[in-house]
């Protein structure tokens, strides 16, 4: 019908749909809460408050400044130790959810291994965002192994 509200909107942009419907996901086949904890992480890194690859990583675990680390759920076993050792070492939490693909879709690189969170606000609400899909248990990666 023309004359509406929404005919209008739609010449006013160009026959494209209004920006909110445009906002895409970090994965649109993961739960609400990850995408969530996906797109904080995302948005720490954009913010220089996250540190990808595995030499800053180990920097940033060893002075004390890593506030979390995301570890790729589809890493090798060499790689897993020497991350899970360091982080319980240092009381830094674990976290091994998303693959290599979905931590390199959202740093905007192709596949990432490791990531740390400096920031402890940023890194406080990841937590809580993680403990929602996981039911309150993400404190349990650093655990021995």
């Amino acid at each position: 019908m023309k004359g509406t509200s929404e005919d209008h909107h739609e010449v006013r942009h160009g026959g494209q749909p209004p920006i909110e419907a445009q906002v895409v996901s970090a994965d649109a086949r993961l739960p609400k809460a990850e995408q969530r904890c996906l797109q904080l992480i995302g948005l720490a890194l954009r913010g220089r408050r996250a540190v990808i690859g595995s030499d800053a990583v180990l920097e940033r675990v060893r002075d004390g400044t890593a506030a979390i680390v995301f570890l790729a759920a589809d890493t090798g076993a060499n790689a897993e130790k020497k991350y899970r050792d360091k982080c319980a070492f240092y009381k830094i939490p674990l976290v091994r959810t998303f693959t290599r693909s979905e931590l390199g879709r959202v740093c905007g690189r192709s596949n990432i291994v490791v990531v740390a969170v400096t920031d402890p606000g940023f890194a406080a609400t990841i937590l809580n965002c993680i403990g929602e899909f996981r039911g309150g248990e993400a404190f349990d990666e650093t655990s021995g192994v």
